[in-house]
């Protein structure tokens, strides 16, 4: 496994020229920040599940993206984002109509800033997992950058875990912090 200085990371995404790799930087940046103040906490935790479980099904039930593939002519690549997008917003509307609901008056300092790291986490991990649905030929495109914060199979699975653990190490904190000033 070769080691890639981080300072090449940081000038492989050239912002004079932008391509799709400062696109990617910064809707991860500006949706995360945009997210976290409209969604509550309840919603947030809804997508992230539904992100999970759209992921999951496409991963498990190859067949799904077979039949999108074999009646549309789409590539496998394509057939798969199109599933995953399909299950994530029905995932999505099922979960937050009548799952995981909180109120945004309830929150308090410490919940914007643990909202904006989950944000954060989870957009990222988005982002990451839409990506893993490339073909790999795009995924070559991708700045180095890109690649060893989204494309990477290592990178995927740090953002598989990210937001898993900041809920179990920071959720219950900030759970137990807003229990005490009721």
């Amino acid at each position: 496994m070769n080691q890639i200085p981080y300072t090449s990371l940081l000038h492989s995404v050239n912002l004079a020229n932008p391509s799709w790799d400062a696109f990617i930087i910064l809707f991860w940046i500006i949706v995360s920040i945009i997210y976290s103040f409209s969604a509550g906490r309840g919603r947030i935790i809804s997508i992230l599940m539904s992100v999970y479980m759209s992921e999951l099904i496409v991963i498990q039930a190859p067949f799904l993206s077979a039949a999108v593939q074999g009646k549309f002519g789409l590539a496998v690549y394509l057939a798969k984002l199109i599933v995953f997008l399909v299950l994530f917003a029905f995932f999505f509307l099922v979960l937050s109509k009548f799952v995981f609901r909180t109120s945004v008056e309830t929150r308090g300092f410490t919940s914007w800033i643990f909202s904006l790291l989950f944000a954060f986490l989870q957009v990222g991990f988005l982002v990451s997992v839409i990506l893993s649905f490339l073909p790999p030929d795009i995924k070559m495109t991708f700045s180095q950058l890109v690649n060893f914060l989204f494309v990477s199979q290592t990178a995927q699975f740090v953002w598989l875990l990210l937001p898993i653990a900041y809920l179990v190490v920071l959720g219950r904190t900030i759970s137990d912090h807003r229990r005490n000033e009721i």
